[in-house]
């Protein structure tokens, strides 16, 4: 048994297990896919405090490499289902196995926001893809298009435009929540925006081959040619863990903590993306922190 356990080796989780590391607590770090998470996808990180201009990969990398130098137990398997039994919580592996913990950390991220219109189910793989920094050479020399207005839209369009002769930047409003540094840098970059359109479909044979957009404002319909479609308009929580577990969820769908990032539940703490407070890395790492000091406090009887 373990005296906490993580879920989610992104740069919460992380955090979380080098704090209680050094706090000389049992931990154990489970990750499903890659430490790091979603980071590794980011072709360059330029707001991370003394690391500007590193890669996600990179940062990804040097977190592994710290967590191994304090000699945290890592497991690259799934959490399937997470449950309360007394003072005691069990979770379960789809490995079979089983994990039990004193207290457990949810650092388990969130999900890409799909479009939810016609064809995209149909073309995902074929065209429709949610990571530029993964599928991004494949269309390399063509033309391609990013549906969103945030930071990570943006950083998608820049990187593609280093491949791509064409990109596309079509978002519903004529406004953007990017920072407007990245706004600069894409129309110096000369992207191609297309405000205030949605996707209402997307087209193709066997592969994409273009897309049907609506004005928002007048209502007009019109058909763009694009072999390639970058989906980057947000996040969700998967709440398969957490229906099971009756974690409380705020009027947005995430995860509901208090600045301790102590849950509903006693013993159960959650930080990073799921908390829905900010997407960003910086933020995620200071709720690990957080979360970690609580759960410390948690375990040897300080209830926070």
């Amino acid at each position: 048994m373990y005296e906490v356990a993580i879920v989610g080796g992104g740069g919460a989780g992380i955090t979380a297990a080098i704090y209680l590391a050094r706090k000389n607590l049992d931990v154990v770090l489970i990750e499903k896919a890659s430490i790091g998470g979603q980071i590794v996808n980011a072709p360059i990180i330029e707001n991370y405090p003394g690391l500007m201009g590193v890669s996600g990969l990179t940062l990804a990398q040097r977190f592994e490499e710290h967590c191994k130098a304090l000699n945290v137990k890592m497991v690259m398997d799934e959490v399937t289902e997470i449950r309360k039994l007394g003072e005691l919580f069990k979770v379960k592996l789809a490995s079979g196995g089983f994990i039990e913990a004193k207290a457990v950390i949810l650092a388990i991220g969130t999900n890409y926001r799909k479009l939810n219109v016609k064809g995209e189910e149909e073309f995902i793989g074929r065209g429709i893809s949610y990571c530029a920094t993964c599928d991004g050479p494949l269309f390399k020399g063509k033309t391609v298009a990013v549906v969103g207005g945030g930071n990570t839209a943006f950083t998608y369009a820049l990187y593609l435009k280093e491949l791509c002769p064409t990109v596309y930047l079509i978002h519903r409003g004529r406004t953007f929540k990017a920072d407007e540094v990245l706004v600069n840098k894409a129309e110096k970059a000369a992207i191609n925006f297309k405000t205030p359109y949605t996707v209402i479909e997307i087209l193709g044979d066997k592969l994409v081959n273009g897309l049907r957009l609506k004005n928002e404002e007048n209502g007009k319909e019109e058909l763009l040619t694009v072999n390639g479609v970058f989906v980057a308009i947000g996040q969700e929580v998967d709440k398969t863990l957490l229906t099971g577990l009756g974690v409380k969820l705020n009027s947005e769908g995430y995860v509901e903590v208090d600045h301790h990032m102590k849950t509903n539940i006693p013993g159960l703490f959650a930080c990073g993306d799921i908390t829905g407070i900010s997407n960003q890395l910086i933020v995620a790492c200071g709720q690990g922190a957080i979360a970690a000091l609580s759960a410390y406090e948690y375990v040897k009887g300080q209830h926070p």
